[in-house]
């Protein structure tokens, strides 16, 4: 009887969700688009305050509105804005879906153990949970002893216009260099650093940010890299990732974890020039073999790094840095993609990490394109992995590196 009382309060609330709009004006619902995301920033700004010190394995009730149920009556301490109470007790969390004309968009926040040690003082795994979301704990498996390292994730989809604010879903953030384990929706869920979850239909989808992500179902594993998504049927096998190009990924409410991050977008469509294919160690014989493009029509230049396993993506991820430049300027990095297997499986069994840089059209003329590649740390880094350029040896990330290529760009 609980959970068919707790079943109809959710289709109440999303049911108002749905009929609010048809009940006002056309001029009041193009009013709602242009203040939504006005109201967002507020509320995010207003759990940042409320939720901003917590302990391991609570929860703190970030925004209105949020229904809760717990095992024992401490109901009347999770009631409003700023209460923060144990996970232990918790049976079920469902915050409310974005209504922007009513102030109303739920958002909770938990700090979880997971598997990190005790001796980790001060580090948690943040959970954001926001919109028409549902988080229900499971009964701990072998591995996943902790509290709510195992839990049930609905969401859901009203259809409310918002400049491409997520409508629902969940954010996870691990500490920094380190990895998480989770089981949800009876998928093993490995976080390696910060990523969205979504639940469609029967699919649970899993978009990375940064670091990576791997799930593993039905005797499978797939590897989500920073901006890629994979998807995982329910009881079945996860399909491969892809590329992720839902723009709503790139408004989720990221600023509310503790390790600021951003997502990026995917990479450029278009003309895609491979540096691996023209990089040379000096610039004068970099011209003598140009890569040829066409004047007048933007480039994508893309840099791919081949690398053995995930530990050492990682170790690449926050040791290794690489810029590149055009004519002396510097160019701003518009995509990073990776660790992944590729679009098509390129990689093998292997994976690759793609940097994406965005040229204007250039005129017609021979351009310069600078590759400055360090390591953070002063030490070279072996990838293990003979990379797409044709020598045929594991690709070195050096302590410090300038590679060179020419585009020569010519007319119609």
């Amino acid at each position: 009887m609980k959970e068919l009382g707790a079943q109809m309060n959710r289709t109440l609330r999303r049911c108002a969700a749905l009929a609010a709009p048809l009940l006002l004006s056309v001029s009041a619902v193009l009013a709602q688009a242009a203040d939504c995301p006005a109201f967002v920033d507020q509320a995010i700004n207003a759990v940042s305050d409320r939720c901003g010190a917590m302990g391991r394995n609570t929860v703190c009730y970030g925004n209105t509105s949020i229904d809760a149920e717990f095992s024992r009556n401490i109901d009347d301490a999770f009631a409003a804005p700023g209460d923060t109470v144990s996970v232990v007790a918790l049976q079920r969390l469902a915050t409310a879906p974005l209504i922007p004309e009513q102030e109303i968009w739920g958002v909770a926040v938990l700090a979880l153990q997971a598997d990190l040690p005790d001796v980790a003082a001060g580090q948690n795994v943040t959970f954001i949970v926001f919109g028409d979301a549902e988080v229900t704990p499971e009964d701990a498996a072998p591995g996943y002893e902790a509290p709510m390292q195992v839990f049930r994730l609905d969401t859901h989809f009203t259809g409310i216009n918002c400049q491409d604010v997520p409508e629902s879903g969940m954010l996870v953030q691990a500490p920094e260099a380190t990895t998480v384990s989770f089981q949800i929706n009876g998928v093993e869920v490995k976080v390696g650093s910060t990523a969205m979850l979504q639940v469609d239909g029967e699919d649970l989808a899993v978009s990375t940010i940064e670091g990576f992500v791997e799930v593993t179902s039905d005797g499978a594993t797939e590897v989500a890299g920073q901006g890629t998504t994979v998807r995982i049927p329910r009881g079945r096998r996860p399909l491969r990732a892809a590329l992720t190009r839902a723009r709503q990924v790139l408004q989720a409410p990221w600023r509310l974890l503790p390790r600021r991050t951003r997502a990026m977008p995917p990479p450029p469509e278009g003309r895609v020039v491979s540096l691996n294919e023209c990089l040379y160690t000096t610039a004068p014989r970099s011209v003598e073999s140009p890569a040829r493009i066409q004047a007048g029509e933007p480039v994508a230049l893309r840099f791919t790094i081949p690398v053995s396993g995930l530990a050492l993506a990682r170790t690449l991820q926050q040791q290794a840095r690489t810029t590149v430049s055009i004519n002396g300027e510097p160019l701003e990095m518009v995509a990073r993609i990776g660790p992944w297997r590729g679009s098509a499986g390129e990689y093998g069994e292997n994976y690759g990490m793609e940097l994406y840089w965005l040229i204007p059209a250039l005129p017609v003329g021979t351009a310069r394109v600078t590759i400055d590649i360090t390591s953070l740390d002063g030490q070279p880094i072996n990838t293990g992995v003979d990379g797409p350029d044709p020598d045929r040896r594991p690709e070195i990330i050096p302590a410090r590196r300038r590679l060179f290529c020419a585009l020569e760009a010519s007319g119609s």
